[in-house]
């Protein structure tokens, strides 16, 4: 994906970093209850204990690298030193300037497969809490669970004051080529989707050592926002629904398992072939090109295929590499699993997007039919001319405004709004639909989140068309409006939405509901609680002047996520 917010340089400056956290004396300790007897070390930070840098994958430079990721385990009796942060994944080392969320990288290694774990302070191994596992977003491009974004000291310590007390657990994985190569070496061995793969045996690390923090290996919610999502999906449809899962209850911002274009094509594919090219590594055979991208050093590797991504990516650089069916974790494309029911069962969701999540990747200066047909052409190359004709006439440029202060279109609002029910919005009510489908008895709730707290900093920078935008959800999941950088944009309803957001997610966690009192959103129902039919579920929207529920089809949606689940348009973004 694309993005095209040129203006945000000076709002990434303005925005970060979200937290500073000052270390206390305190130095809690959870023990692991098996004859290994290993103990970590943790660190104290206002009422929240963080053990951070926890290896669960062995180091995955060398012969490992692009492998499924082999799990570490201690030496029996060793007492793990977390109270410092790890090192990222390979990935760009500066902030995306139009992403006004993200730190820079600092550090990075190969050897990046570590976790946090963040609790209560005083929590025993006896609490048997609810665990709530992050999965990053980025574009399966960047990302880090240190970053000051995912700072979980809010959401926490929020949650324990609702009487909704969690664990918050976060996973590095592997993004870019170094996470989603391909090529029919890798395929012939099993070790397509690495980057997923790591997802996974994090979850398993959480399944089997979980208890030993306090936390309960059962109730376990994994839950992500934009790829992070997407990667969320991904595992529950892992492997076709053939294994169970290692989880009870999923949630997705912004994300999807049919989010990302081209994952049933041959977009990584091709992007690894080129890549082979940049470094000098065609060979005769794949396995040979193979065996040389692993003799690369990583800094050299990383370096030429980041800027390779900024060439063909946009000047964002994402989704460039993405995860690729048909193979062993992702058998057939992710619209045809979901629609044959080869997924895990009996997973409750809480799933939705925001108002304008198609604003960062719309390019802001399109103004006419014929900018945005040629746009949609770009973006969706295997749709047809008439396909594409077909979406246009569900948007008619007269149903949006302009905005001439910023010189904006009304055809950029009416691309912007293509691009979020094409990537998110239909995606996930198909997710929601199938899943109900062949899991009747299990909770489905959707939401679609219609405020930002960044909304006075971007008309600060110029940038107001870009409204609810995609990341709009991060400050309010992790309850961190009123931390010190985004304090002075933050309205009442913004202090009152992130505590809100942030309590429902934790209850969720805790009782499948998300709402459930004690200071979470109100009125929440099931989407199909009130025997809801296709693309007539409830969703609950979050804040703005709609808030509260109302059925999916107040937006048009009916007829325009028909047409953006139809098989022509789902293969058209080879999904």
């Amino acid at each position: 994906m694309a993005y095209y917010a040129l203006g945000l340089l000076v709002l990434s400056t303005l925005l970060s970093p979200i937290h500073s956290r000052p270390l206390q004396d305190s130095q809690p300790i959870a023990s692991c209850p098996t004859s290994d007897a290993v103990r970590f070390k943790g660190t104290t930070a206002n009422n929240v204990e963080s053990f951070l840098n926890i290896r669960f994958g062995e180091d995955t430079s060398g012969a490992n690298r692009f492998t499924p990721p082999k799990p570490f385990n201690y030496p029996p009796g060793t007492l793990v030193n977390a109270t410092t942060p790890g090192a990222a994944c390979p990935q760009p080392k500066q902030a995306v300037s139009t992403m006004p969320l993200f730190d820079n990288v600092t550090h990075m290694s190969e050897d990046c497969l570590t976790l946090r774990v963040d609790r209560p302070a005083g929590t025993p191994a006896s609490a048997k809490l609810p665990v709530m596992v992050w999965i990053y977003g980025g574009g399966d491009t960047f990302g880090q669970i240190y970053d000051s974004a995912y700072d979980p000291t809010g959401l926490v310590l929020g949650a324990a004051s609702k009487g909704y007390p969690v664990i918050y657990v976060a996973m590095n994985y592997r993004v870019g080529v170094f996470g989603f190569a391909a090529s029919p070496a890798l395929n012939a061995t099993d070790s397509l989707n690495a980057g997923l793969l790591d997802q996974r045996l994090a979850i398993e690390w959480v399944r089997d050592h979980i208890a030993a923090f306090g936390g309960d290996p059962e109730n376990v919610t994994i839950f992500g926002e934009s790829d992070g999502a997407t990667g969320v999906g991904l595992q529950i449809t892992a492997y076709g629904g053939k294994q169970k899962a290692p989880f009870k209850r999923a949630i997705m911002q912004s994300g999807s398992p049919m989010a990302d274009k081209e994952t049933a094509g041959t977009k990584s594919l091709r992007h690894t072939r080129e890549l082979t090219k940049l470094v000098n590594c065609t060979a005769s055979t794949s396995e040979a090109e193979l065996q040389c991208l692993r003799s690369i050093p990583m800094a050299k590797l990383n370096s030429i295929a980041v800027t390779y991504e900024n060439k063909v990516g946009g000047n964002s650089g994402m989704g460039v590499f993405v995860p690729v069916a048909p193979s062993t974790f992702i058998p057939d494309s992710p619209s045809k699993l979901l629609a044959t029911g080869r997924f895990s069962r009996n997973i409750d969701t809480l799933a939705g997007w925001n108002e304008d999540d198609g604003s960062f990747s719309t390019l802001p200066t399109l103004s006419s039919d014929e900018d945005v047909f040629a746009y949609l052409k770009y973006e969706y190359p295997a749709l047809s001319n008439k396909t594409i004709k077909q979406a246009m006439a569900l948007y008619p440029v007269s149903s949006f405004p302009d905005l001439p202060s910023e010189n904006i279109s009304a055809h950029y609002f009416r691309t912007s709004r293509m691009e979020r029910d094409a990537e998110f919005t239909c995606p996930t009510l198909y997710t929601a639909q199938m899943n109900h489908k062949f899991s009747p008895d299990t909770a489905n709730y959707l939401f679609s989140l219609n405020q930002t707290v960044y909304r006075s900093a971007y008309a600060a920078a110029n940038v107001s068309y870009l409204g609810v935008s995609h990341f709009s959800d991060i400050p309010y999941v992790f309850n961190q409006a009123s931390a010190e950088a985004l304090a002075p944009y933050a309205t009442k309803e913004d202090l009152r939405l992130s505590n809100e957001i942030s309590g429902s997610w934790a209850a969720f966690a805790n009782t499948g509901q998300p709402s459930a009192g004690n200071g979470t959103i109100t009125g929440w129902i099931d989407a199909f609680g009130s025997g809801g039919g296709a693309l007539d579920e409830f969703l609950h929207v979050l804040g703005g002047p709609d808030s509260g529920s109302r059925k999916t089809k107040y937006d048009d949606l009916g007829a325009r996520c028909a047409f953006w689940n139809s098989q022509e348009a789902l293969a058209g973004r080879g999904v």
